[in-house]
């Protein structure tokens, strides 16, 4: 999770810059200090109660950002999911954390009953560097992989799926979170996106190869995972979700075959 991107875009576009150009940027990965009130909004991820949250994203959505640890909406939504809806944060786990956010990041690897491995491409802050279409890992050695808007910046996401499938035990668990429309039948991809200004003009980012639709729960089954789309709307009250700042969004919760 980049911070600043958006001052960026103007750059990628004009000199076609690729994602290692950015990524590789460690500045971008510090969360800038922001002075706050408290107030109204609470972050679940580190417990910060604020006035207001911060502006995110390349559109600046408003109220989106905890002003301490520097969730997003998504991240706060995947957070309560896993602590209120599974057993997964107190079972003993081994698991595989793709592209760790620093706000989630912070509270899973010191969780004494896991044994936990954060693998990016570019991150160099990251347990290990890989690319998920062919990780350097031995099969079925995960008890869980959490992947949160990671496969869309992956141009074969197919196989990326098929090896983050390949890395889960029998019966593990992946919780998944991509750009995802279900009133989409068919996921938006075009290889004729080949550049950062025509995906940006298409998907609202740069580096993202699709938006995807409803038939993500197949392809997931395609590559041995079975998927269950959980909305946020079903998941928290209208009061939770303005107390804490969750948009409508969705994960998929999946098992492998």
């Amino acid at each position: 999770m980049l911070h600043g991107l958006g001052a960026l875009v103007a750059e990628i576009e004009s000199r076609d810059l690729d994602e290692a150009a950015i990524y590789r940027r460690e500045r971008l990965y510090r969360l800038p200090t922001t002075r706050y009130r408290p107030g109204a909004l609470a972050c679940p991820v580190c417990g910060t109660t604020a006035a207001r949250f911060l502006p995110f994203g390349l559109t600046g959505r408003r109220q989106a950002q905890c002003p301490t640890c520097g969730s997003a909406e998504r991240h706060r939504m995947l957070w309560l999911f896993l602590q209120r809806h599974t057993s997964l944060l107190t079972r003993r786990l081994t698991v595989l954390h793709t592209a760790p956010e620093p706000c989630l990041e912070t509270r899973l690897r010191p969780l004494p009953n896991w044994r936990y491995l954060s693998v990016d491409r570019f991150n160099p802050n990251a347990d290990l560097e890989a690319d998920l279409t062919d990780l350097p890992l031995p099969a079925g050695a995960f008890d869980l992989v959490i992947s949160s808007h990671v496969l869309e910046h992956v141009p074969d996401d197919r196989t990326a799926m098929a090896e983050l499938a390949r890395v889960l035990r029998r019966g593990g668990e992946a919780v998944i979170l991509v750009p995802f429309d279900p009133s989409m039948a068919q996921t938006a991809e075009d290889p004729a996106h080949d550049t950062p200004a025509k995906r940006m003009a298409a998907y609202g980012h740069p580096y993202h190869y699709r938006i995807y639709g409803a038939d993500l729960v197949d392809r997931l089954g395609q590559s041995g995972l079975s998927a269950t789309v959980v909305s946020s709307k079903r998941l928290f009250t209208p009061h939770e979700r303005r107390c804490f700042r969750i948009n409508r969004n969705y994960l998929l919760h999946c098992r492998r075959r």
